[in-house]
């Protein structure tokens, strides 16, 4: 795992070495072993180094024999033992052992298709000197983050965006649809970042730069696949093989190795696979909060004493809140999600332990296992009721009366919005359900002023987009698949990227194995969905792993408290960090709504604990980390 940068100045001019270095050490942190550079006339290299295979021998930028291909690389390939012995046979000669010369002889054998030929987690940089191109590539499912940078005569590229926001000449501006679109979803979605001019390469693309042009293309997407009908037990055996198969395939290391375990289905099957394929001495890591209700370790040391792991739990506090500032900072643009605090400090404590742990995201967008595709089959049964009826019973949740019980209030606007949603088809009801803002709310939001420059904008566009894409798919479906294709990549994936870079820690995320995912999505949605049980398949071919409790306890997710953590510092928050004067500076503002969303939260009349989140967060954005690279806190 690593951090990689690069500069092309696409009219040859010479590329100035102290900025080289400056991007380069700006991601210290996602490799402190070591550090290397690449420059000829109009192109350099950066690589920080976080040291996982081949110790000794694995330094980049890593060349061919004659030194006419450069490659920088951030990952893991998994196949990369039997690439080696594919391409030894083809004549290639490796002078190390490390997974990074397979990208540099497999370019060689099969150019841009290498991409096709390996299986991991990857975001890499070629240079091809002899053809004067750069060639730059990100993993299938979007686990390993790659940003770039066109300004002017300039081609820059960098695995976060901090080290792009160093270029001397690059004045940084705020992107409308950015700040759109987190307020829609809570993160920044697709190709488009919170500043103009730099953009995410998508999972599954390539970018080609050569002769002043640079083009994007898509070299892979996810693809439902029919296949025969066969028996439960059949489709159990080979989903346990093919699980067991990606988590030992990617517990190659020479280094320690642990788990993030929380005690739910996903990261409970990887530890479950680890153990039935023969590993012993299982580390095992999971972080509590001081909420009893959200308080879920109990679970993590029921896996942990089932299978007999060597487990260890960290605690977090409200007051943990305080990091949020440097936080957002190795994130570089606004994210709402409040567990980036417990996934950064359960990173921190994990690292003074082990350099690589496995983790369980890509389980629920595979196998049907968040609570809102249950909302989707709600709304199905909702739907044949008259929509009068419906009508009538969410008015009447939006005025029942809460006796001053913060519980009650909450449960009252949740019921209120489940109504509401079902007033529409069932993938746009979906869509309601993963936003934050919702267009009407958006409007009381947003100042005149920004409602103006965000107009043309679509709600949600990115997630219609998939559903475009797969028109013969039903809804529930579609939403799995926006799922994968866009809510995993920028929300989930950038979430422990960040977080475990910033300790300089690798995460592994085995069920996001690309032969796996396919093989998942070649199930029928009766495996995944059945009725209103959500991940049926999963947890009937984890029965001979796990216990029944673990199995089918309800899903709660790796939530903090954050509406009581609200309640309860919110005022400190507002004025530690300025909040509602930050946010009337930017001018996106209508601050008067928001002064009405905090007092009936604070007043436990309804749950505006999601969406109050968000706007502190974009504040303390705003105000701390817009625009910096380098960090003074």
């Amino acid at each position: 795992m690593c951090g990689i940068c690069g500069i092309f100045n696409l009219n040859r001019g010479p590329v100035d070495e102290r900025l080289l270095r400056d991007m380069t050490t700006v991601l210290e942190h996602r490799g402190p072993d070591d550090y290397g550079y690449f420059r000829e006339d109009g192109l350099g290299l950066g690589f920080r180094r976080l040291s996982i295979i081949d110790l000794a021998g694995g330094r980049q930028p890593m060349a061919n024999e004659d030194g006419a291909v450069q490659v920088v690389f951030n990952g893991e390939i998994y196949n990369f033992q039997e690439l080696r012995a594919e391409l030894q046979q083809l004549g290639h000669v490796f002078q190390t052992r490390s997974d990074t010369e397979v990208i540099v002889h497999g370019y060689e054998a099969w150019g841009d298709e290498v991409v096709q030929h390996l299986n991991g987690m990857f975001a890499f940089a070629v240079w091809d000197s002899r053809r004067q191109r750069l060639f730059l590539a990100r993993d299938r499912l979007g686990i390993k983050p790659l940003y770039y940078l066109r300004h002017r005569d300039t081609l820059a590229f960098a695995s976060e965006i901090k080290s792009l926001l160093l270029l001397p000449d690059f004045q940084p501006q705020i992107n409308p649809q950015g700040v759109f679109e987190y307020f829609s979803q809570h993160f920044i979605p697709g190709a488009s970042t919170i500043y103009q001019e730099i953009h995410k390469l998508k999972p599954g693309e390539l970018l080609l730069a050569q002769n002043q042009q640079v083009t994007v293309r898509e070299y892979w997407r996810p693809q439902v696949v029919a296949v025969p009908e066969r028996g439960l037990q059949a489709w159990s055996e080979e989903l346990l093989w093919r699980l067991q198969e990606s988590v030992q395939r990617q517990l190659v290391a020479d280094v320690p190795l642990g788990v993030f375990l929380s005690g739910g289905i996903d990261s409970s099957a990887v530890t479950a696979a680890m153990a039935a394929g023969g590993h012993r001495e299982i580390r095992t890591f999971n972080v509590g909060f001081d909420v009893p209700k959200y308080d879920e370790t109990r679970y993590a040391q029921q896996v942990s004493r089932h299978l007999g792991t060597e487990h260890e739990t960290f605690r977090v506090t409200a007051e943990a809140a305080e990091i949020l500032p440097k936080l957002l900072w190795h994130l570089d643009e606004p994210l709402a999600d409040a567990t980036i605090i417990p996934t950064y400090l359960l990173s921190q404590k994990t690292r003074q332990r082990v350099t690589v742990a496995l983790s369980g995201e890509g389980g629920d967008e595979l196998f049907a296992g968040y609570t809102h595709y249950q909302g989707m089959v709600l709304n199905r049964r909702l739907g044949q009721l008259p929509l009068s009826l419906r009508r009538g019973v969410a008015a009447l949740a939006g005025h029942l009366p809460s006796f001053g019980v913060a519980r009650l209030g909450f449960w009252e606007h949740r019921l209120e919005r489940i109504l509401a949603s079902s007033f529409f088809p069932l993938f746009e009801g979906y869509t309601r359900k993963v936003a934050f803002f919702q267009p009407e709310e958006q409007r009381r939001l947003f100042s005149p002023d920004f409602q103006a420059q965000v107009a043309a904008y679509p709600y949600l566009g990115n997630l219609w987009a998939v559903a475009r894409g797969y028109p013969e798919q039903e809804p529930i479906t579609q939403a799995l698949l926006t799922d994968l294709k866009v809510n995993l990549p920028d929300y989930l994936l950038t979430k422990v990227d960040r977080m475990s870079m910033a300790c300089s820690l690798e995460v592994r995320v085995p069920f996001l194995d690309h032969t796996l995912v396919e093989f998942a999505l070649s199930l029928p949605l009766a495996l995944k969905m059945k009725g209103m049980h959500t991940k049926y398949l999963l947890r009937r071919s984890l029965e001979a792993w796990l216990p029944a409790s673990i199995l089918h306890r309800r899903k709660r997710g790796f939530n903090p408290p954050l509406e009581f953590w609200l309640q309860r510092r919110l005022l400190d928050f507002a004025r530690e960090y300025r909040f509602m004067e930050t946010l009337a500076e930017t001018g996106y503002f209508n601050v008067g709504y928001v002064e009405e969303l905090a007092r009936a939260h604070v007043q436990g009349r309804r749950n505006y604990a999601r969406q109050l989140w968000s706007l502190l967060v974009f504040a303390i954005w705003w105000r701390q980390v817009r625009g910096r690279g380098k960090w003074s806190g």
